[in-house]
This record gives C-alpha cells, sequence and structure tokens, in this order.
C-alpha cells in the first residue's frame, strides 16, 4: 500500500503498519447529565401545584432515543466532537495534520471553472491534512465511521423522583428560564422544560475503519482519549457551559484485519467457515491499543521538528 506524502512525513523513519479494517469498541459513561435534543417535544403532563404558580412551558424538548424508548449517543455527534476536539489542537501546529479550508468557496470556484468531480477530488485529497483524510471533508468520505451508541445500562433513579423521574425512558426532567442576553436576567413568563439522561449512564461505542495505517489510528485514539482530558475535556451534546454532556471514555477491545496476504487469506478462511465477513469477524488486538497511541505521539512530535527545521 503506497503512502502519501503526509504519512510519509510523519512517519519517515520507522515501517509502517496498515489495516484493511478496523473495529474499536468501548464505553463512554456521563459524568454529568446529557442532552442531546432531537428537535421534538412532547406535552408536559405535569399539573400546577397551586393557581399562583408561574405557568410553566407547554412542551417538553426531547432527548435521542433508540427503539427501545433508551437514550442514546448518535455517531455523527460522536464522530463531530472528536474531529473538532483534534481540529482544536493541531491547527495551529501543522497544516499536515490539521488546516482550516473554505470548502464552500473551493466548490464555488470549481463549479464556475467546470471542473469535474473527480478531477477536484484527486486535486484536494493528495494535499488534505492527516484529519481531513480520516475524517472526510464535503468532498469526500472519511476512513472511519462512528456507529450510533446505545446505552448498555439501566439505572434507578429514585434518586430523582422530584425531578419527573421516568424510569422507562431513563431521564428526568429539568426547568428553566430564558435569559435576557443584554440585561442577563431572567425573562418573565418564559420557562422551558427539557429531558436530560442522567450521569452514570453508559453507552456502549463502536467506530470501525477501512484503509487506516498506524498513524490515522493512532490519531483517532488520541481523540477519543479527549473525554478523560482534565484540561480540556470533550463534552457532547447541549448546554456543555452548564457543565452537561462530560464522559470518561474506555477503550476495551480493538479488531483489525491487517493489510497482509497472511492476514487476509486467514480471514477469507474464517468468514467462510463462520459465514460472517463483516466488522464483527475481525481479529482483536486489544493488547496493541496503547503502543499505537504512543507511536502516533512520537510520530507526530517528529513532524512538528521536521516542519521547524524546513
Amino acid at each position: 500500500m503506497a503512502l502519501d506524502a503526509n504519512t510519509a512525513c510523519i512517519t519517515r523513519n520507522y515501517p509502517i503498519m496498515s489495516y484493511l479494517r478496523i473495529r474499536l469498541e468501548g464505553t463512554l459513561t456521563a459524568i454529568s447529565p446529557t442532552h442531546i435534543g432531537t428537535g421534538e417535544t412532547r406535552p408536559v403532563d405535569r399539573k400546577k401545584k397551586s393557581e399562583e404558580e408561574t405557568q410553566e412551558s407547554t412542551d417538553i424538548s426531547m432527548i435521542a432515543r433508540d427503539c427501545s424508548c433508551s437514550p442514546y449517543l448518535p455517531g455523527s455527534a460522536i464522530r463531530g466532537v472528536v474531529r473538532n476536539y483534534l481540529f482544536q489542537i493541531f491547527r495551529q501546529l501543522s497544516d499536515k495534520i490539521a488546516c482550516e479550508e473554505n470548502y464552500e468557496a473551493i466548490l464555488s470556484k470549481a463549479k464556475a471553472d467546470e471542473k469535474k468531480q473527480d478531477e477536484l477530488y484527486c486535486e484536494m485529497y493528495d494535499n488534505s491534512s492527516l484529519l481531513d483524510k480520516v475524517f472526510g471533508t464535503p468532498l469526500w468520505a472519511g476512513k472511519i465511521e462512528c456507529w450510533d451508541a446505545p446505552a448498555k445500562t439501566r439505572i434507578d433513579g429514585s434518586c430523582f423522583k422530584d425531578k419527573d423521574w421516568d424510569q422507562n425512558r431513563q431521564c428526568y426532567l429539568i426547568r428553566s428560564v430564558a435569559i435576557d442576553p443584554v440585561t442577563g436576567a431572567a425573562e418573565a413568563h418564559k420557562l422551558y422544560t427539557f429531558e436530560v439522561a442522567p450521569a452514570g449512564l453508559s453507552y456502549r461505542v463502536n467506530i470501525v475503519g477501512q484503509n487506516l495505517d498506524e498513524v490515522e489510528l493512532g490519531m483517532l485514539l488520541f481523540g477519543l482519549n479527549g473525554f478523560n482530558s482534565e484540561i480540556y475535556p470533550l463534552t457532547i451534546g447541549a448546554m456543555s457551559g452548564r457543565g452537561f454532556g462530560l464522559m470518561k471514555f474506555n477503550p476495551e477491545k480493538l479488531y483489525i484485519l491487517e493489510n497482509t496476504p497472511e492476514a487476509v487469506k486467514a480471514w477469507t478462511v474464517q468468514a467462510g467457515q463462520n459465514d460472517h465477513a463483516g466488522y464483527h469477524g475481525l481479529s482483536e488486538k486489544s493488547a496493541e491499543m496503547q503502543t499505537i497511541i504512543a507511536k502516533f505521539k512520537q510520530r507526530f512530535a517528529e513532524s512538528i521538528q521536521q516542519e521547524g527545521r524546513s
């Protein structure tokens, strides 16, 4: 498998292993309430306790739920926050790692110049950053895909009973008031109510990818570790300014298909015997995860040193 110029720069002193397919399995555990809204609402069913009580909103803003009515984390949300985390960290260090492109202007100019899609793709991809290759752009899909993360467990939320805890829906309600952006004071008669999934709820994470090398996989793992940062922690969902959406990530298993004739042959035999050739038919390599992260950090540091010398 040929290396692109960016990858070769980062890994110039090391042999590199590439993977035809990978699946990373782990757990995200909420350590604060989470609200990932859908834009949908349901009626408020709580009656006013007295005639003097202020009338609350007529609807409850709902959170994302799967077919079992349990909260889940959309894969697009996980992918988005990890990509942005990596971009914010690396954009000031090296354009080979992450850079900002105005794709709206690029597409507009390409249309005016009557460029073909394939021509524009080849022109942009060859010069794109490592981040864009892994996570994709408006011009091409990335190498990874984040699946929706369903809740792994159900919790007893009796401690939230004064907040209208719903055991079946695994959520409670928060009532708040709109704030005047000019005065900073609460606006009269502008109460609103929204659902939140509680802290302590765990979600099953699966991230799959194709044609990644060790550096690209290391970048992904580095980004996911942002959920565990004590300085600049990743959050997911709305109202992070109120402390919502904090998570802890635990990478548990890594399954890979190495890009070697021997590995492909063994995978083909296994797939034929088990009638299963998907991402759940890969070999587990969990012990290698920390090594891969360490390799990425080392190679990234070398890339920055080379940038400084050039």
